[in-house]
């Protein structure tokens, strides 16, 4: 966080010092309860209705409360500001630390692909700047505050994952971080739990045109129908269409598995020229993935020949489509990070397309926060599941039964599909059928009973070359 003198911020919340002294040195900020307050920290009192204690082994720390007759433990060296509204106090102050500061924000939300597109994005940029950004795909409303607080003035660019589990939330984040550019990777099905139906989820996904204001951009999918789909007659900004159509304003063609390199390559098209570029990692959800990552980094001064050649050094996060060594001499593919149908549909054509004669098994989990949508989605994995070819499915929990029932229906031989629950009889199961010509799909988050699937089936932890 940059450092701040308390007088400097009591104008901005309207406080009032009843204890302690307006020159107090402000060197981080928290809501009480929900963040680590250190030495020097700004503590807003968010709670009521009860006494609360202040830390004892932190000092020089400012609360601002509207009841500071609750306080307990108040040390010599606190200092108490009164506000009326502290949760007003509390957004303006957000208001004024993030309008301290113009360097370039990215935000980047979808369905899938956001985390590796957002990392992308980071690793071209630090080649030569110093980057502020979500970790991994840590996103929940709660860090705003600490990731917007990394933002100093020494930094030159910030890259901010926006995930929603439900309404609200995308403009909530957009609140800290007001993004100038947003990209929109995909709009599928998940986390509809979180909302009513699907219709709801989209529009949630949508409100990144408000987040990036009038004057923004948008970078969309131009192959996924609901990005295309977006009324933007209204928005001032400026849009740019990524994919691999023709009509995207950057698109791809040439696409290949690189198998001997692990990863991809194609060809980009755009009004700067023609370029042949590569992305580590396979499958065609990463071509999408680092076209939004090129354009991205071309708005904030990258030249689009330095983007495709630091982007050639780039390192997958854990658990997206990494290959190990496996038992029995097999390959196993571990993107057991996150689950939802569009990753399940690119995790599939990864295990196709790199098999090279291998048998192929797919152990897919169950699909959470679906609610009503749970049937129909689940079903709709065994359709990709047949699409694929996969030779062996194997279905773990109780709500992915859907996806063994169409899979069958549409002609797989029921002896090839399995229903599981529990880590053992899956174990058993692939000790079976397993041999050195065998590719293994885990495509599950391998929670709870299976948390310790992954490391039984790798051996010595090795990545495969």
């Amino acid at each position: 966080m940059k450092h701040l003198h308390l007088n400097q911020l009591l104008p901005v919340f309207g406080g009032k010092v009843i204890h302690g002294n307006g020159s107090q040195v402000i060197k981080n900020a928290a809501k009480y309860g929900e963040h680590v307050i250190t030495d020097h920290s700004l503590v807003f009192i968010v709670k009521k209705g009860k006494t609360l204690p202040l830390p004892t082994k932190v000092s020089s720390i400012t609360v601002v409360t509207s009841t500071p007759r609750l306080l307990k433990h108040v040390s010599s060296d606190t200092t108490i500001v009164y506000v009326p509204d502290v949760k007003k106090a509390y957004y303006q102050f957000i208001t004024f630390y993030r309008n301290l500061f113009t360097l370039p924000v990215i935000g980047v939300t979808g369905t899938s692909g956001k985390t590796t597109t957002k990392e992308m994005i980071s690793w071209i940029l630090s080649e030569k700047q110093k980057v502020v950004s979500t970790y991994l795909s840590h996103n929940g409303l709660r860090r705003n505050l600490d990731y917007l607080l990394e933002i100093d003035d020494t930094k030159d660019s910030a890259i901010f994952e926006m995930g929603v589990s439900g309404p609200n939330q995308l403009l909530y984040s957009a609140r800290y971080f007001r993004p100038q550019i947003g990209i929109i990777t995909t709009i599928g099905t998940d986390h509809i739990e979180g909302f009513k139906n699907q219709d709801l989820y989209v529009k949630e996904k949508i409100k990144m045109v408000q987040a990036v204001g009038p004057k923004g951009t948008l970078i969309l999918n131009h192959d996924n129908p609901y990005c295309r789909r977006l009324n933007l007659e209204s928005f001032k900004g400026k849009v740019i269409y990524y994919g691999m159509e023709k009509t995207a304003d950057f698109y791809a063609h040439s696409v290949t598995f690189n198998l001997k390199k692990n990863g991809m390559d194609f060809v980009i098209v755009c009004k700067e020229g023609e370029y042949s570029a590569f992305v580590p990692g396979f499958g065609k959800h990463n071509v999408y993935n680092a076209l939004a990552a090129i354009i991205a980094c071309s708005l904030v001064g990258k030249s689009i020949p330095e983007t495709i050649t630091r982007l050639q050094t780039f390192s997958h996060v854990k658990s997206h489509l990494q290959f190990h060594k496996g038992i029995k001499g097999s390959l196993i593919i571990d993107d057991t990070w996150n689950t939802n149908l569009t990753s399940i549909e690119a995790a599939l054509e990864v295990l196709k397309e790199t098999a090279e004669g291998r048998k192929t098994i797919a152990i897919i989990g169950e699909i959470e926060e679906l609610g009503d949508y749970s049937v129909s989605e689940h079903q709709k994995v065994g359709e990709l599941v047949v699409k694929n070819k996969v030779d062996i499915l194997i279905a773990i929990g109780k709500d992915a039964i859907p996806t063994c029932q169409k899979a069958a229906e549409l002609g797989m031989n029921r002896a090839n599909i399995h229903h599981l629950t529990s880590h053992t009889t899956l174990m058993e199961l692939l000790n079976r059928i397993v041999d050195k010509n065998t590719s293994i799909l885990l495509k599950t988050s391998m929670r709870r009973s299976f948390k310790n699937t992954l490391s039984q089936l790798i051996i010595n932890g090795k990545e495969s070359d």
